[in-house]
């Protein structure tokens, strides 16, 4: 079964998400990642366009990792 993922993390750039998941590789800490994703300026314009400006949260990235 092949499902599209809709959330914020899955919205991002791809170039975004492979970044992101590399440093999920190298164990970063979640903290530290959603500064640094929240701090980018495409992961801004996303979050304003689609989220009502709403940062991604430590949750978010939990829901991705679990998603695959």
């Amino acid at each position: 079964m092949n499902v599209t993922r809709n959330g914020k993390i899955a919205r991002l750039p791809r170039s975004v998400r492979e970044r992101l998941n590399h440093r999920l590789q190298d164990g970063e800490e979640g903290k530290k990642l959603v500064a640094w994703l929240n701090a980018l300026p495409e992961v801004q314009a996303v979050m304003t366009a689609e989220f009502g400006g709403k940062p991604i949260r430590e949750q978010n990235l939990s829901e991705w990792k679990q998603g695959g």
